[in-house]
């Protein structure tokens, strides 16, 4: 169980890592207006999901969705439907929540909202289904008991990597004005372009073979 925790941690570490997604777009936005608290509370609920649909690779399920490539893009698909989506509510502005000031935090809907976001990334179980067979090739993860220690593992992974962005985001906050935080709020949605278009290759490709 040792072995599935660390190999949940890692993994999840190193693939939070790379800011592309919505959930880190949010976590970023929130460090430069100086909203831990709130980034915090979307890490956590964005970690809940990821750590739900690694658990679903983990006991089988990812596996069988494999051997079906149609329910692989289709999934694909979606997610890259909904990433293209938020680029655009994102580029509007106008229709984002504004930060709130830490006084007026709310712990429960920023976790909602990780949990919301991350869960409707029905990519996240084919990406984990491919983890997944990996690790099991390299002997890492063998047992079904061992399962809620992967979760575990894959929970804690993206939130001590986000805690650890903010606090980086954190010290160098000040020297950002508010004209130099309008113009990262509107490059940062390009990432979600890109993840959305690489996403929406992946799933065309299979089809047109």
């Amino acid at each position: 169980m040792t072995t599935a925790f660390i190999t949940g941690l890692l993994l999840s570490f190193l693939g939070s890592m790379v800011p592309t997604g919505p959930i880190a777009l949010i976590i970023i936005r929130n460090g430069m207006h100086r909203r831990p608290l709130n980034a915090i509370s979307i890490a956590f609920g964005a970690a809940l999901a990821e750590a739900a649909y690694a658990s679903v690779a983990y006991l089988g399920i990812g596996f069988a969705l494999s051997r079906y490539p149609l329910g692989i893009s289709v999934l694909r698909m979606v997610s890259s439907a909904l990433l293209i989506t938020f680029a655009i509510i994102w580029f509007t502005g106008d229709h984002l929540p504004r930060p709130r000031s830490e006084s007026h935090a709310r712990v429960g809907s920023n976790f909602l909202l990780g949990l919301t976001v991350a869960g409707l990334n029905p990519t996240f179980l084919a990406t984990w289904a491919g983890v997944v067979a990996i690790a099991r090739g390299f002997g890492l993860m063998l047992d079904a008991p061992a399962a809620p220690a992967f979760a575990v593992g894959v929970a804690a992974g993206p939130v001590f990597w986000f805690f650890i962005l903010l606090r980086i985001i954190y010290r160098h906050a000040e020297s950002l004005g508010p004209e130099k935080l309008r113009v990262v709020e509107k490059v940062l949605p390009v990432g979600l372009l890109i993840m959305a278009g690489v996403i929406l290759a992946q799933a065309l490709i299979p089809l047109l073979k």
